[in-house]
Formats: structure tokens, C-alpha cells, sequence
């Protein structure tokens, strides 16, 4: 359009309020200039419009030429108010020198004009009369190319090419040139590099970037919040604002848009204290644009997407049941046998008897404490071994073979005495917290009440999963849920899982979700059918996910992470412990004791050997199995007991028969007991022996006899 028609076109939309925020004006370069030719009266009315126009570089030969021009345009007429010639008149002067050196190609000389045949004085472009030379000079003038003052001057496609552009924005009373478009870096803020444009300052004096499409009256959007008067953490109406978490993301996510959208809450309510309808009803009014968005608790439903489009999800998704816990491990008389399973308990004391047993075998001969009547010896074997339970054992270990065997046992009984006592606290201080209920079936077949939240869609859901609408209990809010759960109104509150987080924010220890999770798309923001703002809105959410911003305001809303109440389910105390969890131990202390019992043997064995031999010689297996059974029963003389002590002063003989030289009695006894058959001449050696020992008699010694 000419300039003038501009001027006014400008001039009737700042009237209208078209020249005002939220709104953007972008200019091509035919009206780019015209503030070089209207000047002031055009800045008042286009004030945050954004033009392109060529980029002509600022040369020494273009200031020579303005200043030329200027001084001739003063001469011819004085008193103007331009300094210099604008742009078009520019190009207007090189495409006249273009003209002029095409004709000097075509070599025209003098004028060669044909007249019509048919010219009656008509403007028709058909019937002006035409040159023979006209086509040398169409050619000679597309060809034409040389350096002008707007800069290289080339034509192609029947147009003059510009490589560069300038972005001007109207700030005021200036015109502000805030970047750049070049072929190699599209826009950018300056000429020879990538960078970032300068700040525009669009209409209505912002540089907060508008969206003509979305507010193209400067329109507020009308906000529609629900009564919610049970769960306010989520969304709730004070004062003509919104508060609470669904209204802070969604704020979060509006101070976060390139450009600014006026916002204004009303709250879905009568005033009095009681909705206006169900969330459906509030969703509706966006379809008949009441509202021109819902912010607040709303879960994207199927129904709910036929009249609105909704954001993406900003909350977790799903519906939960709710239930009580309690603690099902009872504490009775015999609790303390529950740490151990039964065939640990077996195994530990079957090891128990085993090592005592190896350490009386290895300490017999050469320790008094493990010596005297069989049932004192058997005693010593069963405290022994029990009393390293608790370490009390008070014996003297005289062999380095015991020892050995000992210290391994110990160690063993050491982690199983630890293991039991951890186990032990365990059972005994630990709940062990589990449902009332783990699923729907079982509250169906027993016939009891469901609690859910009031205004939701849950009525629908739990029809569909076969609940008699005569047991279902609408409630408000979290507690109502605590009071009828604890006093057995309902067995169960089904709900959508961030009320239900937000309920066990509060009452942790008695309560818990379990069952399956029931899949719906989770709260997100209502729009009218096609509003550009719903992508948006998607994307802003999106951010906040992934910088950060979303779990800080879900630490807000729930108490911080660190009191979110744990899974009771998956907080039970451990079981018993088996026999499985110990058998390398055992193992262990098993192979040791064996290695020691074998060593003791083969040692004294080879100690015993030449008493082995004279048996073994004399073909006797009897005379050999006492000879075994007496050195491996009788006391070992170098031991220096106090029974062989008192032997000793009893007789008050200085010379002690030692164990071998009785051997020898045992073996001529045995000897004529077998060659004869007669009791009564194995009898009298049997009397001697006894004579010389006044001590009771030894178990080979009465093997013998018998």
C-alpha cells in the first residue's frame, strides 16, 4: 500500500487497540521506508512494529554520494527536511545507471520507434508504438551487472537481487536495528557471526514476546478452579487466587512461556460452601465457554476428552486401594525358637555333641579334667561342649590339637550366637505390619462397605468392578477416610494414588495401598477443543519434569521424601534362619575337629608302635584290641595327673610298674587262657597284677578277664 494509506491503516488499528500488547506487526520492505518519508507521524502509531529492509553497506563512495545529493537537493529545494536520499531512491539511481549502460551494450543510437497500425490515441499497451531495438535492450539490461551504491547490482528472474536484510524494530521515536538475515546464517544478531537478535521491543512497550493468535482482543483468560474443600493441598480458591499444588505448576508453567498470558481465577462454587456440580459439570462449562480453561485435580478421562483437550499429565497415574495394617507376627511363650528353623536347631546341637565328643577323645589320656566314672565323663562332654554357647567353659586344654579345634568352634558358635540375638530383637521389637485386605475380591465375597472420594468418577469405575452401589460411601476428605477406616465404616478407600500419597503423608504407620493399580492418565489441565495453548501448556510441563522443578513441588505437597510412608508389605521382618545359611561354618568346624581327631590318632599310633608290633607278632586280634584300648584309655605317665600322685604315695613303693610292663601280664593271661580253656589257672596272674596295683582295676584289664 502507498505510504499514506499506511499511515492511516496504522492510525484506525491503534484506535481499535491493535496497537497495544499481545499483539504483533511485521512489515515488508515496501513500508519499511516510510518513516523516511512520513517521519514523526508514522513512529506515534506504529511503535513496536518489526520491518526488513535490504542491508546497503555504509561506504566511503555512499557517503560521497549522499553528501552530493544532499547539497544538490538543498540547492534545488531549500528549506527540506531530508538528509539524504532513502533507499529506494537508491536503487531508483542504480537502475537508472543500469538503463544507461544496457543501452551503450544495444549501441542505440537514434530512435527507431514503429507506430502502431492500429494507435487511435488508446492507452492499451498493445497499441503503443514499439522500437526494433527493444529486444537488443531487454537483453543488454538483464545482463547488466556492476557495482552501485546499494551494492552489487544483478538481476535474475526479473528481480534485483539482495543478499543481505536488515530487522528494524520501531522503538519511540527511532528505528533500532536489531539483527540481521544473511544466507549462510538465516537470522542472527550480527552480520558476520551467529548470535542472538537484540531485544524487540513489541507493541505496547514489552519484551515479552506475543502470540497474535492467542489473545487477539488482549483478552484475559478465564480460569475455572473446583471446590475442593477436603484436599486444599491440591487446589484451592482464597482471596480471588488459586492456591495450592495443581495452581502452582500450572503458574510455573505460565511464567515460563516466551510471551505473557493475562490469567483470572474463578472458583466453581456457590459461595455457600458447596460445588456447583461434579468435576464433569466443570469440565463442560470449557466446551460451552464459560471457562476458557480448568485448572485444578482433574483426571483425564475418555468421556471428559469429547468436549476439551487436555494437557499431558503432571501428577502419577493410577487408582489404589486403600487399607489398614496390623501387625501379624504374635509374641508368644515360645517365641524364642522362632530365630532358628528346626533343622538348624538340630544341626547346631548335633555339632555341639560331635566337638565335645572330639575334644574328650584328644584330652582323655593326658588331661584329668576329662577323666574319672563314665557318667562324670560323659557330663564333662555335654557341659563342655553347651558351655561354649556362651563361652563359659572352665576345662583346661592341655593338646595343641584341641586347641586348634576348639578355636574354630568358637568362632562358629560366635556368628551363630549373633545371628540369633539380631534375629531374636528382630521378632520381638519389630512389627510386622500386613493388610487387612489385599484386593477387591475378597471385600466383594465379605460383603463390606468401600469408601472413595466425593465428586469423583469413582462410582463408575467401582460399578464396573462388580461393587454394589449400596455399599459405596462417598467421603471429603482425609479425615473422614482415617475415621471411617479406624473404626471400620469401610474396609477400603479406593482412590487415585496422589490423594492416597497424600493421605499416608499424615497417617503413615496404620495404613497402606495395595492391590493392583488401575490405569488412568493422572490430573491435567482442561482446555477448549483446538486451543494452541494446550501444546504449550504440554510442553511447560515437560520442563518441569525434567529440570527439577516438578519433584520440589511434589516434596512440597507430600512432606518431603523423607517421611513418604514406606511399603508395609515390603517391611516385614525377616524369617528363620536355616540350616542352609550355616552349613559352610559347620563344614568348616566339622573338618577341622576331624584333621585333629586324625592327627591325635596317627601321632599316638606312631608313639605306640612298638607295643603294636609284639602284639601284632604274636597273632593274636583280642591281645591287639586291648592293646589299642589301653592306650588310648588309660592315662599317659608322662602326664603327671593327681590320680597317678596318688598311686604313688598310696602304695609308698618307690617303684611304679609302668602301663607297658603290665602289658606284658595282660598278653601271658590272654596267652594261657586260650591255650588251656581252664578259669581257674587265668586267675592267679589276674590276682598278682592286682596285688601290685591297689588301684581299680582297668577296662582292658577286665576285658581280659572276661
Amino acid at each position: 500500500m502507498s505510504y499514506q494509506l499506511a499511515l492511516k491503516f496504522f492510525r484506525i488499528a491503534k484506535d481499535e487497540g491493535m496497537m497495544g500488547q499481545g499483539f504483533v506487526w511485521i512489515t515488508a520492505y515496501g513500508l519499511t521506508d516510510i518513516f523516511d518519508v512520513v517521519g514523526s507521524p508514522a513512529l506515534d502509531v506504529m511503535n513496536g512494529v518489526v520491518g526488513v529492509e535490504p542491508y546497503v553497506e555504509d561506504t566511503d563512495r555512499l557517503q560521497d554520494f549522499k553528501q552530493r545529493w544532499h547539497e544538490k537537493y538543498i540547492k534545488e529545494k531549500p528549506g527540506t527536511k531530508l538528509n539524504g536520499p532513502i533507499l529506494s531512491g537508491l536503487y531508483a539511481y542504480d537502475t537508472a545507471w543500469a538503463l544507461a549502460l544496457a543501452a551503450e551494450k544495444a549501441r542505440l543510437l537514434d530512435s527507431d520507434f514503429m507506430p502502431s497500425e492500429t494507435n487511435n490515441g488508446s492507452t492499451d499497451f498493445e497499441r503503443i508504438s514499439t522500437s526494433k531495438a527493444s529486444e537488443k535492450l531487454h537483453d543488454a539490461f538483464l545482463k547488466t551487472t556492476f557495482p552501485g551504491m546499494t551494492g552489487t547490482f544483478h538481476i535474475q528472474d526479473w528481480k534485483l537481487l539482495s543478499t543481505n536484510y536488515k530487522i528494524i524494530n520501531v522503538v519511540g521515536q527511532n528505528r533500532k536495528v536489531v539483527g540481521f538475515w544473511t544466507p549462510g546464517l538465516n537470522t542472527s544478531g550480527n552480520l558476520k557471526t551467529n548470535a542472538d537478535l537484540y531485544t524487540i521491543i513489541w507493541p505496547g512497550g514489552t519484551d515479552k514476546v506475543p502470540r497474535g493468535w492467542l489473545l487477539p482482543a488482549n483478552k484475559t483468560l478465564k480460569i475455572g478452579v473446583p471446590f475442593k474443600p477436603g484436599f486444599g493441598k491440591f487446589i484451592q480458591f482464597e482471596n480471588g487466587k488459586a492456591t495450592g499444588f495443581c495452581a502452582r505448576v500450572f503458574e510455573e508453567v505460565i511464567h515460563a512461556l516466551p510471551y505473557k498470558v493475562p490469567i483470572h481465577y474463578e472458583e466453581f462454587g456457590d459461595g455457600k460452601g458447596e460445588s456447583n456440580g461434579t468435576y464433569d459439570s466443570l469440565v463442560y462449562k470449557v466446551y460451552l465457554n464459560e471457562f476458557d480453561a480448568v485448572v485444578g485435580d482433574i483426571t483425564i478421562l475418555a468421556n471428559r476428552s469429547l468436549y476439551v483437550d487436555f494437557t499431558l499429565p503432571y501428577t502419577e497415574s493410577g487408582v489404589r486401594m486403600l487399607v489398614p495394617v496390623r501387625d501379624q507376627r504374635k509374641k508368644t511363650a515360645w517365641t524364642f525358637l522362632e530365630p532358628l528353623s528346626a533343622d538348624l536347631w538340630l544341626g547346631a546341637g548335633a555339632f555341639f555333641v560331635f566337638t565335645g565328643l572330639i575334644v574328650w577323645f584328644i584330652e582323655h589320656r593326658t588331661n584329668h579334667e576329662f577323666r574319672g566314672p563314665p557318667a562324670s565323663q560323659i557330663g564333662s562332654v555335654f557341659y563342655f561342649s553347651f558351655s561354649t554357647l556362651v563361652f563359659a567353659h572352665r576345662e583346661r586344654i592341655v593338646n595343641n590339637l584341641t586347641r586348634i579345634a576348639v578355636i574354630v568352634w568358637l568362632f562358629v558358635v560366635l556368628i551363630l550366637q549373633q545371628s540369633y540375638t539380631a534375629s531374636l530383637s528382630s521378632i520381638l521389637t519389630v512389627e510386622q505390619l500386613q493388610p487387612t485386605v489385599t484386593n477387591l475380591d475378597e471385600v466383594i465375597r465379605r460383603g463390606d462397605y468401600v469408601g472413595y472420594l466425593n465428586d469423583s468418577f469413582m462410582p463408575g469405575l467401582l460399578k464396573r468392578l462388580k461393587i454394589n452401589e449400596s455399599k459405596l460411601i462417598p467421603f471429603n476428605s482425609p479425615e473422614e477416610y482415617n475415621d471411617a477406616l479406624s473404626t471400620g465404616r469401610v474396609a477400603v478407600i479406593v482412590d487415585e494414588i496422589p490423594y492416597l500419597k497424600l493421605f499416608l503423608s499424615k497417617y503413615c504407620h496404620n495404613y497402606t495401598m495395595v492391590g493392583p493399580t488401575y490405569k488412568f492418565d493422572g490430573f491435567g489441565y482442561a482446555f477448549p477443543r483446538g486451543s494452541p495453548l494446550t501444546p504449550e501448556i504440554s510442553r511447560g510441563i515437560l520442563e518441569l519434569a525434567s529440570n527439577g522443578t516438578m519433584a520440589e513441588l511434589e516434596n512440597e505437597l507430600y512432606g518431603g521424601s523423607g517421611t513418604m510412608c514406606p511399603d508395609k508389605v515390603d517391611s516385614q521382618t525377616s524369617s528363620s534362619l536355616t540350616l542352609r545359611s550355616f552349613l559352610g561354618l559347620f563344614m568348616i568346624t566339622g573338618a577341622s575337629s576331624l584333621l585333629a581327631l586324625v592327627l591325635h590318632v596317627g601321632i599316638t599310633l606312631y608313639d605306640s608302635r612298638g607295643h603294636l608290633v609284639i602284639a601284632c607278632s604274636q597273632g593274636s586280634w583280642h591281645g591287639s584290641l586291648a592293646i589299642l584300648s589301653k592306650i588310648f584309655h588309660e592315662p599317659d605317665n608322662m602326664s603327671n595327673t593327681p590320680d597317678t600322685d596318688e598311686t604313688v604315695i598310696a602304695n609308698g613303693d618307690p617303684i611304679v610298674e609302668s602301663p607297658w610292663s603290665m602289658s606284658n601280664h595282660i598278653i601271658e593271661n590272654f596267652d594261657s587262657y586260650t591255650d588251656t580253656g581252664s578259669p581257674e589257672e587265668e586267675g592267679t596272674p589276674g590276682r598278682e597284677v592286682s596285688n601290685q596295683d591297689p588301684g581299680p582295676p582297668s577296662f582292658a584289664y577286665m576285658h581280659s578277664e572276661g
